[in-house]
């Protein structure tokens, strides 16, 4: 089982501990995090809303395993967004909906 490289992240909070200071986000890298070539992979502090990882578990598009037993895991999946380009420019319709004087809409 996955023991999200408690090794580095026990050396990280150490080396932040000597030099007096928080550990900041992203400072600490899981190996598979690190290996992965599409940085798939976010790993951090979800107590932390302003956290990369934490802007993402809670983002539309991630989604939990399992979600109707109630186990509240520690990761979340994102769903593959296949139509990106039409949401960040949605396509004009030619019919518009216009309000007619009574206030209903046709």
């Amino acid at each position: 089982k996955c023991t999200f490289c408690n090794h580095r992240i026990k050396f990280s909070k150490a080396q932040a501990k000597l030099q007096d200071r928080a550990l900041k986000d992203g400072e600490i890298q899981t190996a598979c995090q690190q290996s992965c070539p599409t940085n798939a992979i976010i790993f951090g502090n979800l107590n932390d809303p302003d956290s990369a990882v934490a802007k993402e578990f809670n983002a539309l598009h991630a989604y939990p395993l399992l979600e109707e037993l109630n186990t509240r895991p520690a990761l979340h999946y994102q769903v593959k967004v296949r139509n990106a380009a039409q949401l960040k420019d949605p396509p004009k319709h030619h019919h518009e909906s216009h309000a007619s004087e009574d206030g209903a809409h046709s």
